[in-house]
């Protein structure tokens, strides 16, 4: 998250609130398998993460090996599968910052498993909703437009964290913001992981890095673990 306090830099499940079908693929060749997620000619996941702080892993002494895409594909390859990551997550980046900066590596990339999760920042910087609406509308457009597997995870439970509780209204905020994320996701048909009791349960055993508003790393494993619950070994290994 680009969280922009004056206080230290910061950013920032029901746990399957809606799971279409998997692998929703374009109108050219497909680039992921029916099931989703894996070259069917290179047979090997090609994963791009996209997002703020949370998906870059800040909170943890090794954000590079404990971020949660990290902990994810280290799951994967442990059942056989080739994974290639590429994590493009920038701590402080609210939708526009991922559009005008993360979106351009799809093409680059050509990923056929993607996450994202974002609006922490838009938040925290007053971005006006139906501006975040039509950013992650068009973020969800170009992920899926690559015929990528596309998951979607909501804001974490970072108001509740020691730091980001000064911010008045985050609450409710984040839930506002967080509804038209899911109702995006819906109307385009990309996969929804709804962690939210998870992070609920985090904030509930005050499990916050020193910063005191980023998870700690076992909660970026956990929520690795959920997301390779829904998608175990996408490479049918």
């Amino acid at each position: 998250m680009k969280l922009r306090f004056t206080i230290p830099v910061a950013q920032l499940a029901w746990l399957l609130l809606w799971l279409p079908g998997c692998g929703a693929q374009s109108a050219t060749d497909p680039v992921a398998s029916g099931d989703g997620g894996v070259s069917p000619q290179a047979g090997e996941v090609r994963y791009l993460a996209m997002g703020d702080s949370i998906s870059q892993g800040i909170g943890t002494p090794n954000f590079e090996a404990e971020a949660f895409p990290a902990r994810l594909s280290e799951r994967w390859r442990a059942q056989g599968c080739k994974v290639e990551l590429k994590n493009v997550g920038i701590a402080g980046y609210t939708a526009a910052d991922i559009l005008a900066n993360e979106v351009p590596e799809i093409a680059a990339f050509k990923p056929t498993f993607i996450t994202l999760q974002v609006g922490a920042n838009d938040v925290v910087n007053a971005v006006p909703i139906e501006t975040y609406r039509t950013q992650v509308r068009t973020i969800l457009d170009a992920a899926k437009k690559s015929g990528a597997r596309v998951v979607v995870l909501p804001q974490n439970d970072w108001p509740r964290s020691p730091e980001g509780m000064y911010y008045e209204g985050a609450v409710a905020n984040r839930a506002a913001f967080d509804a038209v994320f899911i109702e995006e996701a819906k109307a385009k048909s990309v996969e929804l992981l709804d962690l939210r009791p998870l992070y609920g349960q985090h904030a509930d055993k005050k499990l916050w890095a020193e910063d005191g508003i980023h998870p700690t790393a076992a909660c970026y494993d956990d929520v690795a673990a959920e997301i390779a619950r829904v998608a175990p070994s996408p490479c049918g290994k």
